[in-house]
C-alpha cells in the first residue's frame, strides 16, 4: 500500500502539475492552503497570548518552593552528533525552568562530533545538576536512553529529545499535577512544533487518555513524565525499537496502570529539523518498521486477538480485531415513507455488504406511500432476513428503536437511519470488531455528505450545545490535525444513532434508548449511560457511509422540529448529565467548547 504524507503544500503542487486534476480539485487544494494559512496565523496569535509571562514564572518559582511534595525530576536526554546551536537551546530551556528540583541526565551515544561533546562538557562543568555519560559505543536511542535512565536518581522521569525545547513552565505544571494527583503514574501534555524561523506551528491539542487512539498513533509523544519505579518495572526502553522506543515504553506502562493524566497545555516544542520526522517523515524509515513491531508486541502482551494493519499515512496504524464467531447483527432502521431513501439504504446494504450474518429489521412508523409498502412486500417475499415492524404510536425515535431491538434476533444491534447509504463493503466488520470487545460500548462510523465532506466523526459534549458534530462539513484532509482525528480509530464521548452498533447485552444492561427523549439527544443519552457503566465509546473511520441527514424528521435546531420539545430535551440532558457536559475528556480544554469544534477561541 502506498504511503501518503498529508501535506497541503505538496497536494497543491501536485494539483497544479497533474493533468488529471480538474479546476474544482485545484480550487479545493488552494482553499486548503488558505485555510491552513489562517489556522497557522490563528495559532501564532493564540500561542503569544497563552505562553507563560515573566510575572507568572516568578509566581511559579515562589509557589514551587512551597509545594508539599517537591520530587526530583530526572530528565533523560540522549544525544548524538547534535547541532551545537540546537543542543544549547535545549539545555538552556531546562535551566530556565520555574521548578528547580531537577537533574538533566545526558547520555551521549558515542558522538563523532567534538562540537557536540564540547557543548555537553561545558554545561556539566558549570552546573551540578547536569550530568553525563559518554558511551563508548553507539547503541542507538534505546540503549542510550537506558544509559540515561541508569543515571537517574529522581522519583519521576521526563523525556526530552536533544534538539527540542521545554517552555519554562513545563516542570512546574507537571509537579503541580503530581501534588494534586499523587497516584499518577504517567503524565502527558499538549505540544507544538518550531519551524526553521522559530515560529510555533502545528499544535497537537490532545484528548485525555484514549487507549484506542494510542493504538492508532503515538498520542502521548511529548511531554511525558513517568514514575521511575514503573519505568524500571517494565524494564525501561526495549532495545531494537529505535524510532518507536517511546511509543513502546508508553504502551508497556499503560498496560500496567490506568493512573494516567493529561495536562491540556502546550508544554513541549518539537523542532522541525532536517533529520526530524517532524520535518520529514522519510528521514527515519526504520521508525515505521519498529512502530509496527511495538504495536504487535503490545497486542501480544495484552493477549488481544488482533493484528496490526497498515494505514494510508505514515506514523498511523490500524489495530484490527479478529471476529471469531460470526455473530448475527440486527440492522434496525426506523423509517416512514421517503421511498427513494429507504430503497437506496436497504439495497446498498444488500448489494454492498460483505458480512453475511445480518438481518434487517425495518420499523415503519406510519408509511402511506404505496411504493414503500410494495417495496416491503418485495423484500419480505424474497428475503428471509428482512422483518417489518409496524409501529403505530406517535413517532418516537427512541421507542421505535427499542421495538426494533425487541423484534430482532441478533447478538449485536446496528441502529441505522433510512437516509444512509453504504460506502465501505466491510462496514459491518469494522463496527463489529470493536463492539464485540468487552470494554467497548457504542461504536460509530465515519458519515459523509454527498460531496464527501464530514457529517459525523464522533460527538463532542458541550454545556451550551449539549452535543455537537466536530469537523461538520469539512474535508477530512484540509490539514494534518483534522486528518489525525478523522482518519484514526479513537475513543469519543458519544457517536450518532444515525449509524451505531452495540451488543444487545450492553444495550439491555443500560435500558436501551429512553423514550422520554423522543427525537433529540437519545443517542447521546444512551452513550453516556454506557460510559457511566465504565465502557468506552468508539469512532472508527474504517466504516464509511453516506448520510443525507434527517431527511425524514428534520435537522436539530431547525423549524422542522418543535423548539419547545428541543428546549425540554436540552434541559433534561443538563439535569441528567450536567457534570459530563462541563468537560468532554476526549476533546481538549483549549478549543471552543461549542460547535463546530476544534477551533481556538478568538
Amino acid at each position: 500500500m502506498k504511503k501518503v504524507i498529508i501535506n497541503s503544500a505538496k497536494f497543491a503542487v501536485r494539483a497544479a502539475l497533474h493533468p488529471s486534476y480538474g479546476s474544482e480539485q485545484i480550487k479545493l487544494f488552494r482553499d486548503r492552503r488558505l485555510i491552513n494559512k489562517k489556522r497557522y496565523d490563528d495559532y501564532i496569535e493564540w500561542f503569544d497570548k497563552h505562553k507563560a509571562t515573566e510575572e507568572q514564572l516568578d509566581r511559579q518559582r515562589k509557589v514551587s518552593k512551597d509545594f508539599k511534595y517537591r520530587p526530583l525530576i530526572s530528565i533523560l536526554l540522549p544525544t548524538y552528533n547534535t547541532n551545537p546551536t540546537y543542543l544549547r537551546s535545549c539545555i538552556d530551556s531546562v535551566l530556565s525552568q520555574s521548578y528547580d528540583n531537577w537533574e538533566l541526565c545526558i547520555s551521549d551515544d558515542n558522538s563523532t562530533s567534538e562540537q557536540t561533546k564540547d557543548v555537553i562538557k561545558e554545561y556539566v562543568e558549570k552546573y551540578g545538576n547536569v550530568i553525563v555519560t559518554f558511551r563508548k559505543e553507539n547503541g542507538h536511542i534505546s540503549k542510550s536512553s537506558n544509559t540515561a535512565l541508569s543515571m537517574a536518581k529522581g522519583d519521576y522521569i521526563s523525556l526530552l529529545d536533544h534538539d527540542d525545547i521545554l517552555p519554562p513552565n513545563a516542570l512546574f505544571e507537571v509537579v503541580n499535577t503530581i501534588n494534586k494527583n499523587p497516584e499518577v503514574d504517567l503524565i502527558y501534555t499538549d505540544e507544538d512544533k518550531i519551524d526553521r524561523e522559530g515560529n510555533h506551528i502545528e499544535p497537537f491539542f490532545k484528548p485525555d487518555w484514549s487507549p484506542d487512539f494510542m493504538n492508532s498513533c503515538n498520542m502521548i509523544t511529548h511531554f511525558a513524565t513517568m514514575k521511575t519505579n514503573i519505568i524500571r518495572r517494565v524494564n525501561g526502553f526495549t532495545v531494537g525499537t529505535h524510532g518507536a522506543q517511546d511509543w513502546d515504553l508508553f504502551l508497556k506502562i499503560t498496560a500496567k496502570t490506568n493512573n494516567i493524566y493529561h495536562i491540556p497545555k502546550i508544554l513541549y516544542h518539537w523542532r522541525k529539523s532536517e533529520t526530524s520526522t517532524a520535518m520529514n517523515a522519510d528521514s527515519k524509515p526504520y521508525a515505521y518498521i519498529n512502530q509496527r513491531r511495538v504495536l504487535r508486541s503490545s497486542a501480544r502482551q495484552r493477549s488481544d486477538n488482533a493484528y496490526i494493519d497498515a494505514h494510508t499515512a505514515l506514523g498511523f496504524w490500524r489495530k484490527k480485531y479478529v471476529i471469531p464467531n460470526n455473530p448475527l447483527v440486527s440492522i434496525i432502521i426506523p423509517t416512514k415513507d421517503n421511498f427513494t431513501y429507504i430503497k437506496n439504504c436497504v439495497e446498498s446494504i444488500i448489494e454492498d455488504t460483505t458480512y453475511p450474518y445480518f438481518e434487517i429489521v425495518i420499523v415503519d412508523t406510519g408509511s402511506t406511500d404505496k411504493r414503500v409498502k410494495d417495496f416491503y412486500k418485495k423484500l419480505t417475499s424474497g428475503l428471509e432476513s428482512v422483518t417489518i415492524v409496524n409501529y403505530k404510536k406517535k413517532f418516537n425515535f427512541s421507542d421505535a428503536c427499542n421495538q426494533g431491538a425487541k423484534a430482532s434476533r441478533g447478538e449485536y444491534l446496528l441502529f441505522l437511519n433510512n437516509d444512509t447509504k453504504v460506502i465501505t463493503h466491510d462496514w459491518i466488520q469494522a463496527l463489529l470488531e470493536h463492539a464485540q470487545r468487552p470494554e467497548i460500548g457504542m461504536v460509530g462510523p465515519k458519515l459523509l455528505f454527498e460531496d464527501k465532506t464530514i457529517q459525523h466523526a464522533g460527538i463532542v459534549l458541550s454545556e451550551r450545545d449539549i452535543a455537537f458534530h466536530p469537523f461538520y462539513g469539512e474535508d477530512q484532509r484540509v490539514d494534518i490535525f483534522t486528518y489525525i482525528y478523522t482518519a484514526n480509530i479513537r475513543n469519543v464521548s458519544a457517536v450518532t444513532a444515525a449509524c451505531s452498533m452495540v451488543s444487545r447485552k450492553k444495550f439491555d444492561e443500560v435500558g436501551g434508548f429512553d423514550p422520554k427523549l423522543r427525537v433529540t439527544y437519545n443517542d447521546v443519552d444512551l452513550n453516556l449511560k454506557l460510559r457511566k457503566k465504565g465502557y468506552y465509546n468508539l469512532y472508527t473511520p474504517y466504516a464509511e457511509l453516506f448520510h443525507y441527514e434527517s431527511k425524514s424528521v428534520g435537522r436539530i435546531n431547525t423549524s422542522e422540529r418543535d423548539s419547545t420539545e428541543l428546549q425540554e430535551a436540552q434541559n433534561e440532558m443538563r439535569k441528567r448529565w450536567g457534570d459530563y457536559l462541563k468537560r468532554d475528556p476526549f476533546y481538549n480544554d483549549n478549543f471552543e467548547q461549542f460547535g463546530p469544534g476544534y477551533r481556538l477561541p478568538k
